[in-house]
């Protein structure tokens, strides 16, 4: 018989209703426990709390046990015998009651109405009534949905699964974005497949993508016509709240004022409600699709609650991470409780602080205090609220209080523009940093030390008296390296010893036997090149010996491979021709001046039968005096050009002079590279070229380069240094010709060199020239900028490194130029690579779980991850810091099961996180 094509409708008594719900002939896969919810509020009751305690089947690692646990919340799902079946299709019959229900309009149904549609159109009863209700507000199209079920006429239409694009159309017009749809009717579609959207869902998908409800199977291909699960269509209600607004029954939202194991307070609109959080409440993130947990909430963000008749916390959801409150720092000036005031100092300005009851008050050590302890110069944090018409105080947090005490240790950190000193304590390995006040004594072996903050170095040993937080007085006991300046008076090599004057008063110290002397213009300047009344800088180590002499008021003009002209014998009188400017200068050679050839110096008489005309010489002179003369043998410099046509190589051998010449035979040495040649040398690069005889050519340029390394091991009766390259090759390097130098470039002994340092090393082509020590800190990020990035060592001191110039980051064995890579909590590795530029490096930690630890061996053990897991035993040293968020925490505290991030650093556990 051809089916019917009109609508009939006819009510039937609520009695014949309930006969038909309970005799189990629905064909659309409802539930008893559905059934019973249409019929007595006991049962609904019992409903409710089946769906928040869970679905069997629907375990929280579920991809959409979020989803459903908040439908199930907001009774716009229910569950079958306890289950939800999530991996069952979802029919046209149940996809409609779930959408009247988020769109609030269940009152609305009469379940007593039974409807009775023309033959065809097929419906299980008890959802009759939220199929006529679909039409009516116009959720569904009666002549669509009747062709629908015509052109299907094998499987009932209310118990037909439900296609993709049947289910976005219906959850687009139920959030009224019908007018979007129609928009969008004739735009292209992204989707490979799109030919295969039904004319009258296109509009519809295009939404639905457009507004993120739906996504395709894949990125090319959303395959119309396929069926959608009830885990997935739970999914895109869910995320449809975001929007259409349903206010539910019992679910409120707000800002949280109180969030404890107890419960939740939430501010909305100027009204407060206090909520209880249960063992059965469902606790998620915004940013996270996995349960969540109470200590990984935010006091003063967006919530959303769904609670019970009773106000006990069914679904819990931290909506965003942006607290609405304000912080403000400054120093306590006076407290008064008769008017629930604290006035403090902010940036110059007093600041009114009016609290109450509420308002918590902290100490340090993140203790109640009251609020009357507060004392005056108290470095405080307020947090203040943003979303009340009158802001209340939440809370007041010490950052520390003023404090009086003499504090001895190493000095670790020193910044004399920032003015403030961090010393360490050698039993303890506490850090305490502090301001120096403007005008605190600084003192020496009973002298003042006229550089203030400026001559005192890390490592030195002092005495810090602090006086309401400022230090005030500084003695220090023992330096590694201070500065003084003063007036040379002379200098006795023998005995090596300098005199120099101080405000007036002559002074005298020893000379440390690796002496440097530094004079602007003269290169391997010795004591013998100071002249009475230079100003000069000098550097003391911890036994008060000389260990640099800097001339700062003298500079030394030279004059490279000049010609001379002419030489005096019975006057010293030497006359030479600028080979550059073609200018004469004539000085005189007295006993003081240096004469060298191949760096190895020559009396002045043996020298004079050297000097004759045409040779080619050095001069370095202040006034009409010569302070050198050296027979050039090489000369270094910077590369200024290169000629491979002509062979000629341009050097700027600094003090404002450069020098052009050829090169004869293309010999070029450069380190790691055989048969280099002219090519390999570029403009910036630093060389040595060595002469020929007759002064006039280069025999050969040798390319300088620096290689940094660590070392292995440094054996001082062999004279030799082991290094591992970055590339994990080791190679030995004898030190007998080696400068040795320290990390500010002062010179140094090879027992500085321990095993584990990072060493710069300096190689003259292939002969290595100098070997420095590279300064090397471990630390956390506390915060990354655009031009700075500051980080906690494990020393405890605060450092910040300027990202202005050349840097890199290394992090996952990726390298950036950029520091946005790197964010707060990381460990990193800060130090200089072989150029000078800052290198930063992330540290890896391993992700473990905790088993034990055997204090006997000082061995922790972790949880075998894999039978093939290698990696689970850990020596555990006393410099091993055990941590958990910012806090340090005892070893012993750590419990079976506990998961742990370990941080590994030169084959040595640096630290131990407690992750949970």
């Amino acid at each position: 018989m051809k089916r019917q094509t009109k609508w009939t409708t006819r009510t039937i008594t609520a009695a014949a209703a309930f006969s038909l719900l309970t005799t189990g002939t629905w064909t659309g896969g409802v539930t008893k426990v559905e059934a019973a919810a249409s019929t007595t509020s006991t049962t609904a009751a019992n409903v409710q709390a089946t769906a928040t305690a869970g679905f069997s089947d629907v375990s929280a690692a579920h991809w959409a046990a979020k989803h459903i646990a908040k439908l199930a919340s907001q009774g716009i799902v229910k569950g079958i015998n306890g289950q939800f079946k999530p991996n069952d299709n979802i029919t046209h019959q149940e996809a409609v009651v779930m959408a009247i229900r988020f769109i609030g309009k269940e009152s609305e149904v009469n379940p007593d109405s039974a409807v009775v549609f023309a033959a065809g159109f097929e419906v299980s009863t008890y959802f009759k009534p939220y199929v006529t209700k679909a039409f009516e507000l116009g959720l569904l199209d009666r002549d669509e949905e009747f062709k629908l079920a015509q052109d299907n006429p094998d499987t009932a239409w209310g118990s037909a699964k439900a296609s993709r694009e049947w289910v976005t159309k219906l959850i687009v017009k139920a959030i009224n974005e019908q007018k979007n749809a129609e928009s969008l009717a004739s735009s292209a579609s992204s989707f490979q497949d799109s030919a295969k959207i039904g004319s009258n869902y296109v509009g519809y998908v295009n939404a639905g993508v457009e507004l993120q409800l739906i996504k395709g199977v894949t990125a090319e291909k959303f395959d119309p016509k396929g069926f959608i699960t009830r885990a997935s269509i739970a999914t895109i209600f869910s995320r449809a709240e975001a929007k259409y607004t349903v206010k539910y029954a019992g679910q409120a939202g707000g800002i949280a004022t109180k969030l404890s194991k107890d419960g939740i307070a939430l501010y909305d609109g100027g009204n407060e409600k206090t909520y209880q959080i249960t063992s059965n409440t469902l606790i998620y993130r915004y940013d996270s699709e996995q349960l969540s947990s109470l200590d990984k909430l935010t006091l003063y963000t967006n919530y959303l609650v769904i609670a019970d008749s009773n106000n006990n916390v069914l679904y819990l959801e931290q909506m965003n991470d942006e607290q609405q409150v304000e912080k403000v720092s400054g120093v306590v000036d006076r407290v008064l409780p008769s008017s629930n005031t604290v006035w403090i100092w902010v940036n110059d300005e007093p600041v009114k602080i009016t609290y109450d009851a509420k308002t918590t008050v902290k100490d340090g050590s993140g203790s109640v205090v009251s609020i009357a302890s507060l004392a005056k110069d108290s470095k405080v944090v307020v947090t203040r609220d943003k979303f009340r018409a009158t802001q209340q105080t939440l809370a007041i947090e010490v950052e520390s209080a003023p404090v009086n005490k003499t504090v001895e240790g190493v000095v670790s950190g020193v910044s004399a523009s920032t003015s403030t000193i961090t010393v360490v304590d050698p039993a303890t390995d506490a850090s305490s940093t502090f301001s120096v006040a403007s005008d605190a004594v600084i003192v020496w072996q009973g002298s003042l030390v006229a550089e203030g903050l400026a001559g005192i170095k890390n490592g030195d040993t002092v005495t810090v008296e602090v006086k309401n937080s400022k230090a005030t007085k500084i003695t220090v006991q023992q330096t590694s390296a201070l500065s003084v300046t003063g007036s040379f008076v002379r200098a006795d090599a023998a005995s090596m010893t300098i005199n120099y004057t101080r405000n007036g008063v002559l002074e005298a110290k020893y000379v440390a036997d690796n002496v440097e002397v530094l004079i602007d213009g003269l290169t391997g300047a010795t004591l013998a090149d100071l002249q009475k009344d230079d100003q000069i800088q000098l550097t003391l180590n911890g036994q008060q010996k000389v260990t640099s002499i800097k001339a700062i008021n003298r500079s030394v003009k030279v004059v490279n491979g000049a010609t001379i002209l002419s030489f005096d014998a019975d006057y010293n009188a030497l006359q030479v021709r600028d080979s550059v400017t073609n200018a004469l200068v004539s000085v005189y050679l007295t006993d003081t001046t240096r004469v060298t050839s191949n760096d190895s110096t020559i009396p002045l008489a043996a020298a004079k039968t050297m000097l004759v005309k045409n040779r080619k010489v050095s001069v370095g002179y202040v006034n009409d005096k010569a302070v050198f003369v050296q027979f050039v043998t090489q000369y270094s410099g910077k590369v200024l050009s290169v000629n491979a046509t002509t062979k000629q190589v341009k050097l700027d051998l600094g003090n404002n002079s450069s020098l052009t010449l050829p090169i004869t035979y293309d010999t070029v040495e450069v380190l790691g590279k055989t048969n280099a040649t002219l090519a390999d040398i570029k403009v910036g690069d630093t060389v040595t070229g060595v002469l020929n005889t007759e002064q006039n050519q280069f025999l050969s340029i040798r390319l300088h380069k620096q290689v940094q390394g660590e070392v292995v091991s440094a054996s001082d009766s062999a004279k030799k240094l082991t290094i591992k390259a970055n590339d994990g090759t080791t190679s030995e390097v004898s030190t007998t010709a080696m400068k040795l130098l320290g990390e500010s470039g002062e010179n140094a002994n090879l027992s500085a060199f321990a095993a584990g340092k990072i060493v710069n090393l300096s190689y003259v082509g292939t002969t290595p020239a100098s070997a420095q020590l590279v300064s090397v800190k471990v630390g956390k990020v506390t915060s990354v900028a655009a031009d700075k990035i500051t980080y906690t060592d494990y020393s405890g001191a605060v450092n910040t490194e300027s990202l202005a110039s050349s840097y890199s980051v290394v992090k996952n064995g990726t390298t950036s130029a950029s520091a946005s890579v790197l964010a707060a909590g990381d460990r990193v590795e800060v130090r200089k690579d072989a150029n000078g530029a800052l290198l930063i490096t992330a540290l890896t930690g391993l992700n473990k779980t905790f088993d034990r630890y055997d204090s006997a061996t000082g061995t922790l053990y972790a949880r075998l991850s894999s039978l093939s897991d290698n990696n689970y035993t850990f020596a555990v040293t006393s410099a091993t810091k055990v941590t958990q968020g910012d806090a340090v925490i005892a070893l012993s505290s750590l419990a079976a099961d506990n998961k742990l991030v370990i941080y590994v650093y030169q084959g040595k556990v640096l630290e131990i996180v407690k992750v949970s």
